[in-house]
């Protein structure tokens, strides 16, 4: 995903800046570069980039929103290993779930939660590299669903919204380029039809009031040490070092633990339930984790 929206982008960006720079010249100017035969041909499979309406192209600009409808955050919830966003479809009650990875939940939490970190994670270093040449994500379009699977396009444009491409993406990162640039989401008609209520999960009535619970999940947050941010300031020390295998290495430390770690997974979670008032669901959470906890310090004595 990176790899294709910083090519695309620079390369349509380098285009933009030729093309402009030719235009009272005698001499050829140079192609489009979404029109180049490597993006694909008619008939070839769905094109990775696209020009969109507002530079021609592919039909899909901002004026031709007419088969979609836009739709919000609702809530992203972590349970039992798995994770799912849930869009709101804006003006009604109706709600589509999107499974998505477990590091894109984490990454998504931590940026509506505004959690920041040491240094950039992939979805941020995405935006970084997006602004740097002097892009923004101007709005992000689910398309389709293909066997259970989700397909998306980010659309990136200039300032004014000059030289706008779409890109083929998951919505796993689609969305959370979104929510970065603050970007509105849309979803395809067809798609949105199906949506329902969104589903409320039960938990144990608790005998705590909420200032309660949120005073005892605030005290579980705290004693939590992450173990992100001891790799993230090794990470830095190894770059400014120029050790930069080592600095790989602990990149993929990180990225291992905000995918396996469980309890890493549900401190996000409890975070996500607190800040979003489901007290219940924050309880429940707490407990999880307590019992993890226990669990882990038994297997370790079992293993001395």
């Amino acid at each position: 995903m990176i790899a294709w929206l910083s090519n695309s982008v620079l390369a349509v960006g380098v285009w933009t800046h030729l093309s402009s720079s030719c235009r009272n010249s005698t001499g050829p100017c140079p192609a489009d570069p979404s029109s180049n035969s490597r993006f694909g041909r008619s008939g070839a499979r769905r094109q990775r980039v696209q020009r969109s309406a507002t530079g021609g192209g592919n039909g899909q600009g901002k004026d031709d929103l007419e088969n979609y409808v836009e739709v919000k955050i609702e809530s992203v919830r972590v349970s039992q290993g798995a994770s799912v966003v849930y869009l709101r479809v804006v003006g009604s009650e109706g709600v589509i779930p999107v499974h998505i990875g477990e590091n894109e939940s984490n990454a998504l939490l931590r940026e509506i939660n505004k959690q920041r970190q040491v240094r950039p994670l992939t979805h941020d270093l995405m935006k970084n590299m997006l602004q740097e040449v002097g892009y923004r994500v101007t709005k992000v379009r689910v398309t389709d669903i293909i066997a259970n699977t989700y397909y998306a396009r980010v659309h990136v444009a200039r300032a004014g919204g000059e030289g706008e491409v779409d890109v083929d993406a998951r919505p796993s990162d689609a969305i959370n380029l979104a929510v970065r640039f603050g970007a509105p989401v849309y979803i395809a008609k067809k798609i949105a039809e199906s949506a329902a209520p969104a589903p409320i999960e039960q938990y144990p009535a608790s005998s705590e009031s909420h200032a309660e619970i949120v005073r005892s999940v605030r005290e579980t947050l705290a004693n939590y040490e992450d173990p992100t941010i001891m790799y993230q300031l090794q990470k830095e020390l190894a770059v400014k070092e120029e050790r930069f295998e080592d600095a790989q290495s602990f990149q993929e430390s990180i990225v291992h633990e905000m995918t396996h770690n469980r309890l890493l997974r549900l401190v996000v979670a409890m975070e996500s339930a607190l800040a979003d008032g489901r007290y219940e669901e924050a309880a429940h959470l707490r407990d999880e984790y307590k019992k993890a906890v226990q669990q882990s310090q038994t297997a370790d004595r079992k293993a001395l």
